[in-house]
C-alpha cells in the first residue's frame, strides 16, 4: 500500500484541518504537510486537505480542553514554517487523544520535545528582534521598521511595540514575506506596502534617500556616531558579536551601514 500523505494550503486553518482529518484517517498517514514543504514521491499517494473553519475550530477547541500549553505549541508550530511542524502537531495530537494532558509531559517524547524546541525558537527570536528593530520616521511621522526573520514573529513583534509604542503610528514590514502591521494607537491591521518599497528596502536594507527626513538623516547620523564612540576595536570580538546579534539581521540595522560587516 502507498504512502498516504496529507496537504494542506499553508494558512493555520489549512493546519488544523489536515492534522484532523489525518489523525482520524482509517489509513496509516505518512507525513502532513504545507505544499511549498511536499517534495513528490513515487511511492505516496497524496490528498489536499481544503480548509475548514468548522474542523479547525473543534481542534482547536479540543486543544483549548487539554490545555492553553496545548494551543500555544500548535499556533508556535504554525509560526515557525518548520517543513515538519504538521507532522509534530499531527503526533502529538494522537498522542494527546491516548494519554491526555499528561502528554505535556512527555519531554522525551520526539514529537512533544520538537514542539517545544519550535515555540521556544519562535519566542527568542521574537524577544530578539524586538530589541533590534530600528524605526524610521517617515514625512507624516509614521515609524517604519523593515525586518526579515527566520520565523512569522511579526504578530509577537507587534503586541511588544503595542505597549511601548502605543502612543506613535507605526508600521512593521516583514519584507521577506512581504507582510506588513500598521498600528494606528488604536487598533492593528494589515498594511499594503508598495511593491517597488519593498524591493528596494530588501535589496538595501534602507529607505529610499527622498524618504528619508532630514530628522530621520540626523538622527541616524547621531546613532551612527554613538555606536562608534562606544566601540572599542582592540577589544572586538565579532564571534561574540555574531552570537548576539546574528549576521542575518544586520542588513537592515542603521549602525552596520557602511561598515565592514566580516
Amino acid at each position: 500500500m502507498s504512502e498516504l500523505v496529507y496537504l494542506y494550503d499553508g494558512s493555520f486553518e489549512g493546519l488544523l484541518t489536515a492534522v484532523a482529518v489525518a489523525v482520524k484517517s482509517p489509513r496509516p498517514v505518512h507525513r502532513v504537510f504545507a505544499g511549498r514543504h511536499y517534495v513528490p514521491s513515487l511511492f505516496a499517494t497524496t490528498l489536499m486537505v481544503e480548509g475548514d473553519p468548522a474542523q479547525a475550530e473543534r481542534i482547536l477547541s479540543y486543544l483549548q480542553e487539554i490545555s492553553k500549553d496545548a494551543v500555544q505549541l500548535a499556533m508556535q508550530a504554525f509560526l515557525s514554517e518548520d517543513k515538519d511542524a504538521a507532522n509534530y502537531l499531527y503526533e502529538f495530537i494522537r498522542l494527546c487523544l491516548s494519554r491526555g494532558a499528561a502528554v505535556l509531559q512527555f519531554h522525551t517524547n520526539d514529537s512533544v520535545r520538537s514542539l517545544l524546541n519550535l515555540s521556544r525558537k519562535v519566542d527568542f527570536e521574537a524577544h530578539r528582534l524586538n530589541g533590534m528593530l530600528r524605526f524610521r520616521i517617515l514625512e507624516d511621522g509614521v515609524l517604519y521598521a523593515p525586518f526579515q526573520s527566520d520565523h512569522n514573529v511579526i504578530a509577537h513583534c507587534a503586541g511588544h511595540f503595542q505597549k511601548r509604542l502605543a502612543e506613535r503610528t507605526w508600521i512593521l514590514h516583514d519584507t521577506g514575506r512581504n507582510f506588513a502591521l500598521y498600528w494606528d494607537t488604536n487598533s492593528l491591521q494589515p498594511a499594503d506596502i508598495d511593491d517597488e518599497l519593498r524591493a528596494y528596502t530588501t535589496h538595501f536594507g534602507e529607505l529610499p534617500e527622498h524618504l528619508l527626513t532630514d530628522q530621520e538623516r540626523y538622527y541616524q547620523h547621531l546613532w551612527r556616531c554613538f555606536h562608534a564612540a562606544v566601540s572599542n576595536p582592540e577589544r572586538e570580538n565579532k564571534l561574540l558579536q555574531r552570537s548576539f546579534m546574528p549576521r542575518r539581521y544586520w542588513h537592515f540595522l542603521v549602525e552596520m551601514k557602511g561598515r565592514n560587516r566580516g
